[in-house]
């Protein structure tokens, strides 16, 4: 169900096979472009459609709790509860409400942009698909919580703080002059903290990952992507654009997709390239936000050209890492060393998450004795000098 993202079958899956009709054929017989008298869309059960790359079953599924949706006892957005709008991303607009008994929620309803987002078949299925990821991974702490949706709206947890304002300071560029004259990350995060917050990625995009009822792509992943709940806990949000993966049973592997290959200079080379895609897009793109832990900059912070970046990046080529952090500290040598991992040209060669989680968690550990014994070494160091 939903429009094909890269120009291939059913929501950015592989090439059909079947009996089926073809999309392009079937729309030519549309009752007055009616999305819902489409019949292509009336094989919509994995056999004439997808014989081979089939969908498990719960990506069936659909809940919309519209009733509890609209009696949550929300005021009108300019309330005085201080329900109001706080920001927009390209497909959504973002409120923050608060209920009657003064609990606070976050609604993400579809921006209404003539030509851009039209309320039809590929925005409601891209709102359920939202809702139904949240669903799936409610017991997972490090997954946003999702509190139902209806139409082109979902209602989630209210989070405390982005964590891009702590990563990223200012427009995030630079010119190489000025990071040789001036070495050094553009943030104020501890080395231990950077290990930290980049284990906490990947136990979510891990989470993603290893579901099991089938590997979830998040498909966007970015920092703006990840807040940190009341409690501290850092959490991945926002699944409007994941792929939950098809499944070939007579192969024994996972169909790949496309997508269409986006915009912007966050994503993987075959993205840009558009090839088929798999869950190593999401290791791709948490290297390009570990590297802005790292450093503090946007990667290929030297370019404003998005264009000229994703034709470097369909060459091979990654942002520039300086040698001189893998002797600043033990934590930022492992994130540069993650970093080589992540960003490996042939997606069939890049480490997996479960990879880069083990590896941070290793870190992590490592750090923890490396500063425990440092601080020993310090308070000896002045009890001597205390005796002196």
């Amino acid at each position: 169900f939903g429009k094909k993202k890269g120009g291939d079958g059913g929501h950015g899956h592989g090439d059909r096979d079947g009996d089926g009709p073809d999309e392009e054929e079937a729309s030519e017989n549309d009752d007055d472009d009616d999305d819902y008298l489409d019949p292509y869309y009336a094989y919509d059960d994995d056999v004439a459609r997808h014989p081979r790359c089939r969908r498990p079953q719960w990506q069936r599924d659909t809940r919309p709790n519209c009733n509890d949706f609209h009696g949550d006892g929300f005021d009108a957005v300019s309330g005085d509860r201080g329900n109001r709008y706080i920001s927009h991303g390209y497909f959504r607009d973002v409120f923050i409400l608060r209920d009657g008994v003064g609990l606070r929620y976050v609604l993400k309803s579809l921006r209404i942009k003539p030509k851009d987002h039209r309320v039809g078949r590929s925005s409601l299925e891209t709102v359920r698909q939202d809702a139904l990821v949240m669903d799936r991974l409610s017991s997972s702490p490090r997954i946003v919580d999702g509190y139902g949706h209806c139409g082109t709206s979902v209602l989630t947890e209210a989070l405390a703080s982005e964590v891009e304002r702590y990563v990223v300071t200012g427009n995030g560029r630079a010119t190489r002059h000025e990071v040789d004259e001036n070495f050094g990350p553009r943030n104020d995060l501890t080395p231990g903290e950077k290990l930290t917050m980049a284990l906490g990625m990947a136990e979510a995009l891990a989470d993603l990952h290893g579901h099991g009822g089938g590997v979830i792509v998040h498909d966007d992943v970015q920092l703006s992507q990840f807040l940190y709940g009341v409690d501290g806990t850092l959490k991945l949000n926002d699944f409007n654009r994941a792929e939950i993966m098809l499944y070939d049973e007579n192969r024994g592997e996972y169909c790949r997709y496309k997508n269409g290959g986006g915009y912007g200079n966050y994503r993987a080379p075959e993205e840009w390239a558009d090839k088929p895609l798999n869950e190593k897009i999401d290791v791709y793109s948490f290297g390009n936000n570990v590297y802005g832990m790292l450093t503090g900059l946007e990667p290929f912070y030297t370019l404003d050209d998005d264009s000229v970046v994703q034709k470097r990046m369909k060459r091979g080529e990654t942002p520039f890492i300086d040698e001189r952090y893998r002797k600043r500290s033990y934590a930022e040598r492992k994130l540069a060393e993650l970093l080589d991992g992540c960003w490996a040209f042939n997606p069939d060669g890049r480490i997996s998450i479960f990879e880069a989680r083990e590896f941070l968690m290793e870190a992590v550990k490592e750090n923890a004795k490396i500063m425990e014994a440092e601080k020993k070494k310090k308070k000896e160091e002045e009890e001597e000098e205390e005796e002196e």
